[in-house]
């Protein structure tokens, strides 16, 4: 190779930024592959160094928030303030209420309309047919005869539509509707419009609130007839009234003809069908039960609310049933039975039902109901409202030992009420008060009050009526139909126990009880001002309306009622140091006395829309008065006191409601009770006197006032109804049985010769005679089909046993007895008391040996049998009819 000398190639200058002593550095190729990554094994620490799912979905949502929020302007604390109530705004639950809405011209026509305008809408379809009332006979369409003149406005009517009606295709709604014997031989086309559908729904509803049904189903024919639509809850409405008057064959007809007119059956047409079986004969809600099994073993079991309707039955109290012992346990197997064979988790009402049964005060079960109520809030997750509140409430409230459980639930249910309501930054000058589905009502008081009379707490029972008091008074201003009736006398009935039960602080013997003339001079003695007592006593006169009307505290109701006596330890102290809370039995005869004073003057009273009231609506009971006495009877100094409370009390409601309240079997039975307890009952030596004579006269009074209940009881047929209306009017076995051992114990301890007290034990030997505790036994109810049974003879309390004595009820007049050296009356005496022993040793037995449950099985079984047998007898009679049609 030849080798060339060659001249250095001069520099080309330098076309960037850098300096010339800069070098280059990064060698090609300019992009180099990454490095590889560091390997990192799987171990259980690094797996526990990676971010969590939620951490990454933290991460993505700051970066989105960020990205959202980017140039948005800061918000001031106004800004803050109204976002946050608006936020908390959309979690109210909106009350149906509060929304207005506007209606369909479907739904404006079922608007509740009032008395008054029924009235003139019946008034002027009667003057448009009939020409009667102001206008003249001739301006009607059509001429009424003169006997159905005298008929009821609706009657007249519906007379007039049926003869103006021209059948087309006959009758076509029941088969037992006289529609079309009361069709004319003229009849004239009624033009669309004459007869409105308001006018059908006004006349249609006349029939139905006078529980008229087949004078409604007549309509419905007639309503066929003008061409009126008829609409399927006109239907349901006439069921309703056949199954509360227990016409099984007629709901079962009904439904029967909604089935072949292809309606739907709904699960409230099952409910009023059991609903029937159970108002036909309510003293055998057997028939109901079986109805329901039978349905399970067909695979096609009833809805929950058929069972809850027989379950209500079972266990509530109306006035066509009285429930006992068996009954209840017989609702427990029910319920264990559905919830093996048909439905085995309980809807939110039958749960309420079963807790509310553990509230029983003749066998409370709090434990049972407390059992119910976790399993419903925790295992089934349902949200309760104030209905499972107040059940619950009243169980535990059943028993002296959990009461105050039911306060704690109280306060549960008032911090959920709190957050339904509960708006920020507000006052309540901004608008009305408001009220949630959590409020309580008047059920959850008296549940409540069930607790504080058991308890004696009297601050509790206070409280209560101060609640109850701002509630009515809100309630009745926002129209709520759980408190625009305000209080009534069972939750008053309740107070007033409370003060019964109530043992005062100071003992009767510490406290010194002194006129009020006294006081004022035995002051002026001792130099004090009495210029402002007496000032104090006119401004106590004159406190306005209201200023009295506010029981916000007890101390205004009691200021507002004057007293004859004062109960005070130290006389020169004024009556503003004394405690607000009652401390002695006058303090809780005050606080009574001026509450009972204060509802007979609100009941009294005019109604006066400026003023309210808030015992208006109570209702005057033997049961208020009873009550309101057995604080007298506890608290009072003297048992002649006490009689003249009870006569002033009795006179009082006997002119307010024109002599329709009168004492009843509890009103004397407290009486007797009393005066035959002696010392024990709290009197002394000067009150054996008025014992003796008051307890005679009530005897006397209670005999003539039985004898005409009994006579009236027996005019009731049904057995489950009578047995109610004797529990209700104090005539039940076990108030009779206490009657009679009072009147016993009385003349025995009083009377100087025990020949009244024996003559007494005699005629309650003749007249309930210890054979009729074996005659009055009746097994268990059996009814077929229940596959489990919660409830067993042994642990089940004993019903319907009649009334008895035992010796202990009669020791005074034995005593009696040996000291007068009687041997022949202390022979039968103890043969009385031997007899009543032995019978009630025999039931027992019978009733752990399961004497007669055979019977009563078999009895089921033929009852079951003689039902299909009728049921095949009318399909095949049926059949027959229509062959000889063919």
């Amino acid at each position: 190779m030849n080798s060339y000398d060659r001249s250095p190639t001069p520099s080309i200058p330098y076309l960037t930024h850098l300096p010339p002593s800069s070098e280059a550095t990064r060698t090609f190729p300019l992009y180099q592959p990454p490095p590889p990554p560091e390997y990192i094994p799987l171990t259980k620490e690094t797996l526990s160094q990676l971010p969590s799912d939620e951490s990454l979905n933290r991460q993505l949502k700051d970066r989105l928030t960020k990205k959202a929020i980017e140039g948005l302007p800061e918000l001031t604390e106004e800004d803050l303030k109204d976002f946050y109530a608006d936020l908390v705004q959309t979690g109210i639950e909106s009350r149906e209420d509060d929304v207005l809405a506007i209606e369909s011209p479907g739904g404006q026509l079922k608007l509740p309309l009032d008395i008054r305008e029924r009235e003139d809408i019946l008034n002027e379809l009667e003057n448009r047919l009939t020409g009667s009332g102001d206008i003249e006979q001739q301006s009607g369409l059509m001429k009424i005869d003169e006997e159905l003149s005298r008929a009821p406005k609706h009657y007249k009517i519906f007379a007039a539509l049926a003869r103006l009606g021209v059948p087309q295709d006959g009758p076509s709604g029941t088969s037992k509707s006289p529609a079309g014997a009361i069709q004319s031989q003229k009849g004239v086309d009624i033009p669309l419009g004459l007869v409105s559908k308001r006018e059908w729904s006004v006349l249609f509803h006349e029939f139905i609130q006078r529980s008229d049904a087949r004078g409604a189903e007549a309509l419905l024919d007639v309503m066929t007839l003008h061409g009126a639509p008829i609409e399927e809850t006109k239907i349901e409405e006439i069921i309703k009234v056949d199954a509360a008057a227990g016409r099984v064959d007629d709901v079962g007809r009904l439904t029967a003809e909604m089935a072949n007119s292809e309606l739907a059956i709904s699960d409230s047409h099952k409910d009023l069908f059991i609903l029937s079986l159970l108002r036909h004969t309510p003293s055998q809600p057997q028939n109901a039960i079986a109805q329901l099994t039978s349905a399970e073993q067909a695979g096609q079991p009833y809805p929950q609310s058929s069972y809850q309707v027989v379950l209500q039955h079972l266990t509530q109290p109306s006035p066509l049933f009285q429930p006992n012992a068996h009954t209840r346990a017989l609702a427990w197997d029910l319920f264990a039975n559905m919830r093996l064979s048909a439905h085995p988790t309980p809807s939110r009402e039958l749960y309420t039902t079963m807790i509310r049964t553990c509230g029983e005060s003749a066998q409370p079960e709090p434990e049972r109901a407390r059992d119910l109520w976790i399993e419903m809030t925790e295992n089934e997750k349902i949200q309760p409202s104030r209905e499972e509140y107040s059940a619950i409430i009243r169980a535990l409230g059943s028993t002296k030992k959990d009461y105050l459980e039911a306060f704690d639930l109280l306060r549960q249910m008032l911090a959920k009420h709190h957050d339904a309501i509960y708006t920020p930054f507000s006052s309540e000058e901004d608008g009305l008060p408001r009220f949630s589905q959590y409020v309580p009502t008047l059920e959850t008081f008296i549940g409540l009050l069930e607790g504080t009379k058991r308890a004696g707490d009297l601050n509790r029972a206070r409280w209560i009526l101060t609640e109850t008091f701002k509630l009515a008074r809100t309630g009745k201003m926002l129209n709520s139909k759980e408190w625009r009736d305000g209080m009534d006398a069972n939750l008053l009935s309740g107070i007033f126990m409370t003060y019964a039960s109530w043992k005062p602080l100071v003992r009767r013997g510490a406290v010194k009880v002194k006129d009020n003339d006294e006081i004022v001079q035995e002051l002026d003695e001792d130099g004090q001002i009495s210029s402002e007592i007496e000032a104090k006593r006119l401004e106590e006169k004159t406190v306005t309306d209201e200023e009295w009307l506010d029981v916000d505290v007890m101390e205004k109701l009691v200021e507002s009622s004057s007293s004859k006596s004062e109960a005070i330890q130290d006389p020169s102290n004024s009556q503003s140091n004394l405690p607000l809370t009652p401390q002695s039995s006058a303090d809780a005869l005050r606080e009574a006395t001026a509450l009972f004073q204060r509802i007979l003057h609100d009941v009294a009273s005019p109604p006066n829309p400026d003023t309210y009231l808030p015992f208006k609506d109570v209702v005057l009971g033997p049961k208020l008065i009873n009550s309101y006495i057995s604080v007298h009877m506890i608290h009072s100094p003297s048992l002649a006191a006490t009689k003249k409370a009870y006569e002033e009390a009795w006179s009082a409601v006997s002119d307010l409601t024109r002599g329709t309240v009168r004492p009843n079997g509890w009103s004397y039975l407290q009486i007797l009770e009393k005066c035959s307890h002696g010392t024990r009952a709290g009197m002394t030596d000067s009150d054996r006197p008025v014992a003796f004579e008051w307890g005679q006269a009530i005897w006397e009074e209670y005999l003539s006032w039985s004898t005409k209940a009994i006579k009236e009881l027996e005019t009731i047929s049904e057995p489950s109804m009578k047995d109610r209306k004797r529990w209700l009017m104090g005539l039940g076995d076990r108030q009779i049985e206490r009657i009679w051992k009072s009147a016993i114990r009385l003349f025995a301890l009083y009377d100087s010769k025990p020949s009244k007290s024996l003559h007494i034990l005699e005629e309650f030997f003749v007249r309930y005679p210890p054979e009729d505790i074996l005659k009055t036994y009746r097994p268990l109810p059996e009814v077929k089909g229940l596959k489990i049974k919660l409830i067993t003879p042994n642990s089940t309390p004993e019903a319907n046993v009649p009334p008895y004595l035992l010796f202990n009820d009669v020791k005074v007049l034995h005593e009696k007895l040996i000291k007068n050296d009687d041997i022949k009356s202390l022979g039968r005496l103890s043969f009385y008391m031997k007899s009543y022993e032995m019978m009630l040793l025999k039931r027992r037995k019978w009733r752990f040996r399961g004497v007669g449950q055979v019977k009563e099985r078999n009895r089921g079984k033929y009852a079951e049998r003689e039902r299909k047998r009728l049921e095949k007898a009318k399909v095949d009679m049926t059949e027959g009819d229509a062959k000889e049609v063919d």
